[in-house]
C-alpha cells in the first residue's frame, strides 16, 4: 500500500526523504522569497518507475541532498493528485524536474536527471540565479508575453459554426499516416504536443519505438466503419488489440494491460498498470468485439482476465476503483503464476480518483454488456455508486480525490468522466438516480468552469491561483469529454440546450486539426456524433427501473449490443416518463414495447429483439421532415 502522507517516494530502500520536501503552496513560495532562493518542483507518480530510480539514486545521493538543502526550496507534487499543476509544468515525461522562480515561472525543465547531471543542474540554476537574475528575468518576461499572445491567438480562433463531416475525414488520414501496418500499432510523434499526453521519458528509450494502446483512435476506425462503411479500418482496429495481446503490451499471467510498450512490435512494456487505462481498453474491445464476431471471441479470454485482476487489484471494499499498480520490473519478468505467487505483488496505490474511476468503471459495464457478463457489469455500477455515495459534493461537483474520505475540488476531468459514467449507467440500468447525478454535474459545470460560447476552463472558480495556476488552460481533451456528455444528455432528454453546449465547445477547437496529431481520434468521433442523426431507442416497460420485466429487459440487452456507430437506449416508464414520451408523441397507453427513432421519425411498436435492427434501417431511411 502507498503511503498516505502528504509525499510519495519509491517502495524500496531510498533517502528521498532527507530533502526537507514542501508541498505545493503560497507558504512555499513566500518561503522562496522571503529566503531569495530557487524553487526545485519535481512531479512524480507513485506508479512511475523512473521516478522511483530517481528517488533511489539521485535523490538518494547525500551530494544532491545537501545541495537541495542548502540553495533551493524543495516542492514535491504527486501528478495523480495534482494533474491541474501537471498540466502547466510537466517537462515531457515523468519524473517532470523544473526549476522555477520564486513566482512559479519556469526558470528550466526537464525529465529524469541522474546524480552528476542534477548536480550539474543545480549548480547551473543557482549561478544563474545569483550572477544572471537579469537574464532570468527576460527570459521569463518573454514567456510570459508569449503565453499572453497565444491566449489571445486561441481565443481569436474560438468561432462557432466551423463544424462539418470533413473533420471525420481529416482525422482518419491523420490515423492512415500514423498506423504502422507491419507491426500493427500507432508510430509516435517525435515530439509531444499539447493534444498528447506526456511520454515517460528514460535514458534508452526514443519516442519512435514507443507504443501507446490509443484506445480512443481504435474507437473512431470502429465507429467510421459503421457510418462510412469502411471494413478495413475495423480490420485495423481488430490486428492492433491482437498485437496488443500476443506482443507483451497484455500480462497474460495477472491479466491486465501495461501502460505501453518500448518497441514497435509491443514487446518490452513498461510494466506500471493504471486503472484507467483498463478502462480505456476495455472500452474500445467491447465496441469492437460487438462488430467483429471473431475478434469477440478472440479477446473474450484477455478480457475476463483484466476484469478478474481489476476486481482481485483495484476494486475497494466500497466499490471504488483504485488508482494504479507500481511498475516491478522484475515481478513481471517472473515466468508463471507459481512463481508470482512466492514474492509480493507490485504496490498498489489505494487512493480513488475520480475521473480514473469512471474512465474504469465505463470500461467494466461495456464489456459486461458485450460479452453478455452482467457480473462485470454489476462491478462497473459498484463502482458509479461509489463516486455518487462518496465522491460527490452535491451541487458543487465532484470531489478529485478518495483516500479514507473525499478531497480537493475542482477539476474539470473529474467532472466530465463522472458525468459519463453517471449517463452510461443510466443507460444500461434505466436508473432514474443515474440521470439525476448527471444533470446536477451539468449544472455544475456550466455554472463554475464554462466560459460562456466558448468551452470548459481546467478548474473551477475560486480554485488555487498559486503561480502558473492563476492562467487558466482550457484543455482539449476533457472539453471533448464534456462534450459527449452533453451531446449524450441532450440525446436522452430531448434538451435542445444541451445540445447548444456540446456544439460551442467543440467548435472552439475546431481549426488546426492536422497538428493535433492521433489526439484528434475522440474529437472527431464525438462532432461526426454530434452532426450525424443517431437511433434512439426508448423501451417503455411495464415495470419501474429496478424491476425486471420479461419483454423489456431483452428488448434493452439487444438495444445495447446492436452493431451501430453510436445509439443512445433508455428505458422508460410511466408515468415518470410520459412528459419525454409525449415530446416524441410515443403513446401513453402501451408498455413492453421499444420505438426506434431517427430525427423526428419513429418506428412502430417493437416487441421482439430481432426486430430492432431491421426498425433501425427502417426509421434511417425515412424521410425526417
Amino acid at each position: 500500500m502507498i503511503d498516505s502522507g502528504p509525499f510519495h517516494f519509491s517502495p524500496r530502500p531510498n533517502r528521498a526523504e532527507a530533502i526537507p520536501w514542501m508541498e505545493w503552496s503560497d507558504d512555499a513560495f513566500e518561503r522562496a522569497r522571503r529566503d531569495d532562493l530557487p524553487v526545485l518542483l519535481s512531479i512524480s507518480g507513485t506508479w512511475c518507475h523512473w521516478c522511483h530510480v530517481m528517488d533511489e539514486t539521485t535523490y538518494s545521493d547525500e551530494r544532491v541532498i545537501e545541495l537541495i538543502t542548502r540553495r533551493f526550496i524543495a516542492i514535491r507534487v504527486d501528478t495523480d493528485e495534482r494533474p491541474d499543476i501537471n498540466a502547466r509544468y510537466n517537462a515531457g515525461g515523468w519524473p517532470t524536474t523544473a526549476f522555477l522562480t520564486s513566482d512559479g515561472d519556469v526558470i528550466a525543465k526537464t525529465t529524469y536527471l541522474d546524480s552528476d547531471q542534477m548536480l550539474e543542474a543545480l549548480t547551473g540554476v543557482q549561478e544563474s540565479w545569483l550572477v544572471n537574475r537579469d537574464g532570468i528575468t527576460n527570459q521569463i518576461d518573454t514567456a510570459r508575453a508569449m503565453r499572453e499572445a497565444e491566449r489571445v491567438a486561441e481565443a481569436g480562433r474560438r468561432t462557432a459554426g466551423s463544424l462539418t463531416p470533413s473533420i471525420l475525414d481529416v482525422a482518419l488520414d491523420i490515423l492512415e499516416e500514423a498506423y504502422d501496418d507491419e507491426r500493427r500499432g500507432f508510430r509516435e510523434p517525435l515530439r509531444p504536443t499539447e493534444w498528447n499526453d506526456p511520454v515517460e521519458r528514460t535514458p534508452d528509450e526514443t519516442r519512435a519505438r514507443l507504443r501507446f494502446p490509443h484506445a480512443d483512435a481504435l474507437r473512431l476506425w470502429r465507429y467510421a466503419h459503421h457510418r462510412r462503411e469502411t471494413p478495413e479500418v475495423l480490420e485495423r482496429a481488430v490486428a492492433t488489440l491482437d498485437a496488443m495481446v500476443t506482443g507483451g503490451l497484455y500480462d497474460a499471467i495477472d491479466g491486465g494491460f501495461y501502460r505501453y510498450a518500448t518497441q514497435p512490435d509491443w514487446s518490452r512494456p513498461h510494466v506500471e498498470k493504471l486503472a484507467a487505462d483498463q478502462g480505456a481498453i476495455l472500452l474500445a474491445i467491447a465496441e469492437v468485439a460487438l462488430s467483429e464476431e471473431d475478434a469477440m471471441d478472440r479477446l473474450r479470454e484477455p478480457v475476463e482476465q483484466t476484469v478478474a485482476y481489476i476486481r482481485a487489484t483495484f476494486s475497494n471494499s466500497l466499490g471504488g476503483i483504485t488508482n494504479a499498480q507500481d511498475a516491478d520490473e522484475g515481478y513481471a519478468a517472473l515466468p508463471d503464476a507459481v512463481a508470482r505467487s512466492l514474492v509480493p505483488m507490485p504496490v498498489v496505490d489505494q487512493r480513488v480518483f475520480a475521473a480514473s474511476c469512471a474512465i474504469a468503471a465505463r470500461g467494466l459495464i461495456a464489456a459486461g454488456v458485450a460479452f453478455d457478463r452482467r457480473d462485470w457489469t454489476e462491478l462497473g455500477l459498484r463502482a458509479v455508486d461509489f463516486l455518487v455515495a462518496h465522491m460527490r459534493a452535491g451541487e458543487a461537483g465532484m470531489y478529485h480525490a478518495w483516500d479514507g474520505g473525499a478531497q480537493f475540488l475542482g477539476l474539470l476531468g473529474d467532472q466530465a468522466h463522472s458525468m459519463l459514467a453517471f449517463l452510461h449507467a443510466y443507460e444500461v440500468s434505466g436508473l432514474e438516480g443515474y440521470l439525476d447525478a448527471a444533470r446536477a454535474l451539468a449544472r455544475a459545470l456550466q455554472r463554475d468552469w464554462r466560459e460562456p460560447g466558448r468551452g470548459f476552463w481546467d478548474t473551477a472558480a475560486g480554485h488555487d491561483d498559486t503561480a502558473l495556476l492563476a492562467e487558466p488552460l482550457m484543455p482539449v481533451a476533457e472539453n471533448v469529454a464534456v462534450a459527449e456528455a452533453f451531446l449524450w444528455l441532450g440525446r436522452l432528454t430531448h434538451d435542445e440546450r444541451h445540445l447548444q453546449v456540446a456544439l460551442e465547445t467543440l467548435s472552439g477547437f475546431a481549426s488546426g486539426l492536422e497538428a493535433r496529431g492521433l489526439a484528434i481520434a475522440d474529437f472527431a468521433r464525438v462532432v461526426d456524433r454530434l452532426l450525424s442523426a443517431e437511433p434512439e431507442f426508448k423501451i417503455v416497460a411495464e415495470w419501474p427501473s429496478g424491476e425486471p420485466d420479461r419483454v423489456a429487459d431483452p428488448l434493452l440487452r439487444e438495444a445495447l449490443r446492436l452493431p451501430l456507430a453510436a445509439r443512445t437506449v433508455q428505458r422508460l416508464s410511466l408515468p415518470q416518463d410520459d412528459l419525454l414520451m409525449r415530446q416524441l408523441d410515443l403513446p401513453l397507453d402501451r408498455t413492453r414495447v421499444a420505438y426506434v427513432c431517427v430525427g423526428s421519425v419513429c418506428s412502430a411498436p417493437v416487441t421482439q429483439p430481432e426486430a430492432l435492427l431491421p426498425a433501425v434501417e427502417a426509421a434511417s431511411a425515412a424521410p425526417t421532415w
